[in-house]
């Protein structure tokens, strides 16, 4: 049997909303899913939340690195 522990995270970015355009939602995918151990990534603009699913321990440095090299800061982060 082969065991796949998924983690699902979600981090509230101010830098995106309803009005964020395609282009700069998809740099914010790219920038994220290049991050070793993210499997995927879910953006919601309306609520301003990117989600990321993750297939194990991913280092959150990481994760808030790709975002701010995508223009984005974590709300309270």
């Amino acid at each position: 049997m082969i065991t796949v522990a998924y983690s699902l995270v979600a981090y509230q970015i101010s830098e995106i909303s309803a009005a964020t355009c395609a282009h700069c939602l998809d740099s914010i995918r790219v920038e994220l899913i290049q991050v070793p151990g993210i499997v995927g990534v879910e953006l919601t603009p309306e609520s301003g939340r990117v989600s990321v699913l993750t297939d194990g321990p991913v280092d959150e440095r990481l994760v808030l690195d790709a975002l701010e090299a995508a223009g984005c800061e974590v709300e309270g982060g």
